[in-house]
């Protein structure tokens, strides 16, 4: 494989006129290229908007020029017959995102990442929204990961591209302050890491001690090519297959280097979450929803019910969500304390210290006293990546507030992806404004499945969750629109497999140690 790499000149002034500058010489660089003389071309991180930060400026640029621009990188892939990839802003659906893109020879998008660590300039000034997946494709039997920028300082995240056998990670960057030895020290340790060839575009900073080294580290960890600190093109051949094989150990016969990690791996130390949640989600549907746990045995929405929901299988667990007054995240079906616990008064005027005094195991029985109710945290504790999460939420909070922390603990968690948040058109709007990014499922207008469909697609809800009239029409039109349907509910084993034979994707159950995924698949 025959490989260019860009390092473009940083436009300093970070005006309009200055990112188009940046872009012309990008340009001119490729349009000097020949179709046949290269197999892959890689640009790097803010290709689309060099130097802009400002939000308004940054996506007015980005939805003029930026998108001249991104397609002209499609059809210049496609023009020479090569793969092109860069990193782009880049907004859809109602999100801004930092999204690096590969694109075919044909100029068709092989695949896309949305960077998953911003820095608070991204977040805070640039308005950009963080990604929640690894990416790994495959594109003529070679395996392309991506490694945006701050990507490349944690090697956990390369670990998750490892795992899922890259061959060549794609590393557009900017890291404008950082030293050029340091930079060079991280992709050689991240080639290492993966075994697998990084790619690096950044940009030239005018300065030797900043920036700059755009280069080619190996799977041994060593340096093919590097671009210095001026800017102009990287050219290297390589051969995109070939890994580091060293001795097993001393005197011992060589063993591919990945081989010898994985072998020597004990994930259940130190990646217990991302090993069990793709287990989970390689488990096809039908699934099975403890609704508020297990709650015909244990006291609803507590501890217990949700430790004993995963013990018996559950593949999700169903909560409600309400925030106190002094803005802690409780889980709890009622508005009001009265029904669950020994205590009485509504949940959104009293403060967390007030709530966690009363008993949320004795109105169940005796055997049960001493229980709490749970914060949001404590529940993400017992679950650990051993189950979906099923949000209800039922008021989103002033200003979204209770939105916007369950979106920062799932993103801390790395449990983005085994979440989604349901709840009326008020929740949904505010999770599509503040957690664009986390799943969205439709409870609204549950008495009219018709209007419920059209709710779901108005907000770009990924699942429904319908009342037990719902018919066999309604899930086939939801499954038409690509969206995962949910059923309220069913303790009947029997019951509960005839609503799967007629569309059901997952069965909300308070029985989960009798409506299983065995019985619904039976």
């Amino acid at each position: 494989m025959r490989v260019i790499i860009l390092q473009p000149p940083y436009p300093h002034e970070g005006t309009e006129n200055a990112a188009l500058r940046c872009i012309e010489w990008m340009l001119q660089h490729l349009d000097a290229l020949r179709p046949g003389d290269q197999d892959l071309i890689l640009l790097p991180e803010y290709a689309n908007a060099p130097g802009l930060e400002e939000k308004s400026v940054l996506r007015a640029f980005v939805q003029t020029h930026g998108l001249e621009f991104a397609s002209r990188l499609a059809a210049k892939s496609r023009e020479l017959g090569s793969l092109l990839a860069a990193g782009l802003v880049s907004y859809s659906g109602g999100t801004w995102e930092n999204r690096a893109f590969l694109f075919s020879p044909k100029g068709e998008t092989v695949a896309s990442y949305a960077k998953a660590h911003l820095t608070a300039v991204e977040r805070e000034r640039m308005g950009l929204t963080p990604g929640a997946s690894v990416v790994v494709a495959e594109h003529a039997g070679v395996r392309f990961g991506f490694a945006t920028c701050l990507d490349i300082y944690l090697p956990e995240f390369t670990e998750a591209l490892a795992a899922r056998g890259v061959d060549l990670i794609l590393h557009s960057s900017y890291q404008r302050s950082e030293e050029p030895e340091r930079i060079r020290l991280l992709c050689r340790a991240r080639a290492l890491d993966a075994g697998a060839y990084v790619l690096r575009s950044g940009y030239a900073m005018g300065r030797a001690d900043r920036g700059g080294s755009s280069l080619v580290a190996a799977p041994d960890g060593n340096i093919l090519a590097d671009a210095g600190a001026e800017p102009g093109l990287v050219t290297c051949a390589l051969e995109p297959k070939q890994k580091f094989a060293p001795p097993a150990s001393h005197g011992q016969p060589p063993v591919e280097h990945r081989q010898r990690t994985e072998s020597l791996r004990r994930p259940g130390i130190y990646r217990p979450v991302a090993d069990r949640a793709a287990v989970l989600l390689a488990t096809r549907l039908p699934w099975v929803c403890a609704h508020r746990g297990l709650s015909t045995v244990c006291p609803e929405n507590t501890l217990p019910a949700f430790g004993a929901a995963i013990a018996v299988g559950a593949q999700e667990v169903e909560m409600d969500l309400w925030m106190t007054r002094d803005g802690v995240a409780v889980i709890c079906h009622d508005p009001r304390l009265d029904r669950t616990t020994d205590g009485q008064g509504v949940i959104q005027e009293m403060t967390w210290e007030e709530i966690r005094r009363f008993d949320a195991g004795v109105r169940f029985g005796e055997r049960w006293r001493g229980l709490r109710i749970p914060r949001f945290e404590e529940v993400l504790d017992v679950v650990d990546g051993r189950a979906g999460l099923n949000l209800h939420v039922k008021d989103p909070g002033p200003d979204g507030a209770l939105v916007r922390m369950m979106r920062d603990e799932l993103h801390k968690r790395g449990l983005v992806e085994l979440a989604y948040l349901g709840g009326n058109e008020k929740t949904l709007r505010a999770a599509r404004e503040i957690a664009p990014e986390i799943p969205r499922a439709c409870l609204d207008r549950q008495s009219e499945p018709d209007r419920q469909i059209d709710l779901a697609v108005e907000y770009g809800c990924r699942r429904i969750q319908f009342y037990r009239h719902a018919t066999e029409e309604h899930f086939r039109r939801a499954h038409d629109l690509g969206i995962v349907c949910n059923l309220f509910w069913s303790d009947d084993p029997a019951e509960a497999r005839a609503y799967v034979e007629r569309g059901v994707d997952v069965v909300l159950t308070n029985a989960a140690h009798q409506v299983t995924r065995a019985t619904l698949l039976a």
